[in-house]
């Protein structure tokens, strides 16, 4: 039946007996399960008048008060016959009794409590299951589907249920489905006696004792479940802005607008216009759904560098964190063939938080490897060889790192419409650092710039961004105009159109960005005097060679890119003509660039669910990197 998290614990204590009052001994407590604003529910035991033993669910009322406890026992009557009398396929209909409090056997308590008794089903609440589930979005879809049947079924007999939640919608581990709790399920009209309100599943619109109730409160709690099969970790739905707020999750959660399209109908703030019956709006999101790819094993990627200047991949994915690096045989270069390999880099410990989103990852001057990673409900990790994992923020949107001139490692994340810095100092703290002055809802890029300050791509009411932001500490010292501040003005816009990934280098030629646009096209801008001008369009949209992901290094030689998407991977020197070099053909989501302290370029991306690396040798030619896991 349902299981609760982080509950109080049960006034009573397993073992104890209840019944009616002509056989107070016929029901024992076996486990208690949770605690809800009005009673408790336990697992329990029935002996029957003939001793066959069968497992219940029963739900105990907290109340006290004789009048309160008849009062609930008369509405439990009527949620029995008429659910019965409706014959609704897959609502559990409950009976109920009136005898006294749980006592030890032999010892009948005083004093009377209702109780409600359900069969026990081998089933967790909606949530649950959605945290547990393994079949992805195909499997959610199915779910959901079935939920729509039970509601639509409801409605068509002009009934509604006035309290859908994910505590009342039960899933077995078939991913069948139950409806439970039907304290209020009412005919539509029938006026209102009590209002219900269930916080985060409940519409704009709100019931009002004395009126009728509408079907329309149903859809929009069948939209929030929806939206907790595919984000069963974000929080409570913010009931003001729904749409918006689910909107910027799915986006967040790497789904297409078409998915976030079909969802909100039913969290629409008109009542008339979501979808009724539900049954064909669920099919058509289920093919949404079934066409997504399923989800991979690694979701994001970065580089890093080990002792020699040799690659270190980390990768983020449903599993948590993973690290690869160069063969131990590869260690030895044609310079130094007889070099013992250099010790390796002082990583994090694998693992770490589940379901990562986003990674980010810098070396400071001691060795160590600090691992920003922000999971699938906005919290943000740090992790470090000395510390391992520990949750740094809530709430974020983007990561970005650096490392600082002063060998510490710097990350950037947006939180609350505002940057966030977070400062690693190795054997110290990491401190964090608001940028007042720097609003964002996400940040998508970072490096150093020249005068010691940092540049930031992010995003902002789904505009990019140019940041330009001096470090906390060195402005707090040096202001820009005298004055008493923490942070310098600066703040330019870059473009006008959302993006789906972006980079930032510096170089000898200034400072570059490039992003992939919503169409799948990859454009480049330069910054000069007069300010950011369009340099290029590196991929056109359409095609094949729709890019899904983008990285940018400055180099001595110019800056160099790479492109990934369903064509392969495509790296391109911006100062050697419009050549691509092209590693592998096969389709690829995520890369990574890193310039090396010799100046040699290593290149990462994920190539059909695998981790592959190029880097230059000595003679500037690239070269795959066998890779093992750390």
């Amino acid at each position: 039946m349902q299981q609760g998290r982080g509950v109080p614990r049960s006034r009573w204590t397993a073992g104890q007996c209840f019944g009616p009052d002509h056989d107070p001994e016929q029901y024992r407590l076996l486990e208690f399960r949770h605690r809800g604003g009005e009673a408790e529910v336990w697992r329990a035991e029935r002996t029957s008048h003939s001793g066959r033993k069968e497992i219940v669910a029963a739900k105990i009322m907290l109340e006290r008060d004789p009048s309160e406890v008849r009062r609930w026992l008369g509405r439990w009557e009527d949620v029995t016959h008429n659910a019965n009398r409706l014959g609704v396929a897959d609502l559990v209909v409950p009976t109920f009794l009136l005898g006294p409090w749980p006592h030890p056997p032999g010892r009948p308590s005083t004093g009377l409590v209702a109780y409600q008794i359900s069969p026990w089903l081998d089933a967790v609440p909606l949530d649950q299951w959605a945290r547990s589930a393994t079949g992805g979005p195909a499997a959610a879809a199915e779910v959901l589907l079935r939920l729509c049947r039970i509601v639509d079924d409801l409605h068509g007999k002009r009934w509604v249920h006035r309290d859908i939640s994910a505590a009342n919608v039960l899933v077995d581990a078939d991913a069948l489905v139950k409806l439970i709790d039907l304290t209020f399920l009412t005919p539509l009209d029938a006026a209102l006696t009590v209002a219900v309100f269930t916080p985060g599943h409940v519409p704009p619109e709100q019931e009002q004792v004395g009126g009728y109730p509408t079907a329309a409160k149903d859809l929009f709690a069948v939209g929030t479940l929806a939206r907790t099969l595919l984000l069963p970790d974000a929080g409570r739905l913010d009931l003001h802005e729904p749409d918006a707020q689910t909107r910027r999750e799915l986006h967040e959660a790497g789904l297409p607008g078409a998915v976030a399209d079909w969802l909100c109908e039913a969290l629409d703030a008109a009542p008339e216009r979501r979808p009724s019956p539900l049954v064909p709006w669920a099919e058509r999101g289920g093919e949404l759904l079934r066409a997504l790819p399923a989800e991979g094993r690694i979701s994001c990627l970065q580089l890093v560098a080990d002792g020699w200047g040799r690659p270190v991949v980390v990768t983020g994915g449903p599993g948590g964190v993973e690290f690869f690096a160069a063969s131990p045989d590869r260690a030895r270069t044609r310079l130094q063939p007889d070099a013992a390999p250099p010790p390796a880099p002082a990583l994090p410990p694998a693992g770490g938080p589940a379901g990562v989103r986003e990674i980010a990852a810098g070396r400071a001057a001691d060795g160590g490897v600090a691992v920003f990673a922000v999971d699938r409900r906005g919290v943000l990790w740090c992790g470090t060889s000395g510390q391992g994992w520990s949750e740094a923020l809530h709430s974020v949107a983007g990561i970005a790192a650096a490392t600082t001139p002063f060998g510490e490692v710097a990350a950037w994340t947006a939180r609350g419409g505002t940057v966030q810095m977070l400062r690693w100092t190795p054997g110290v703290a990491l401190s964090v650092s608001e940028l007042r002055r720097c609003p964002a809802d996400r940040v998508l890029a970072a490096t150093a710039e020249p005068d010691g300050g940092w540049a930031l791509l992010v995003e902002r009411h789904g505009r990019l961004f140019h940041c330009s932001v001096a470090d906390p500490d060195r402005y707090r010292r040096t202001s820009y105009d005298g004055a008493e501040s923490a942070e310098p003005p600066a703040s330019r816009q870059l473009l006008a159109e959302p993006v789906a990934a972006a980079a930032l280098a510096a170089g000898p030629g200034g400072l570059r960005a490039g992003a992939v646009l919503a169409d799948g096209g990859v454009a480049l801008w330069s910054l000069g005097a007069s300010g950011w001008r369009r340099a290029a369009d590196l991929v056109r949209p359409g095609g094949a060679d729709r890019a899904e992901g983008f990285a940018l290094v400055g180099h001595r030689s110019g800056p160099t890119c790479a492109v990934v998407g369903g064509g392969g991977v495509r790296l391109r020197s911006l100062s050697s003509g419009d050549a691509w070099w092209r590693p592998t053909l096969r389709p690829a989501t995520r890369v990574a660039l890193l310039q090396g302290a010799d100046w040699r370029l290593s290149l990462a991306a994920v190539v059909e669910d695998e981790v592959h690396c190029w880097q230059e040798d000595e003679a500037l030619r690239w070269r795959p990197v066998p890779l093992e896991q750390c």
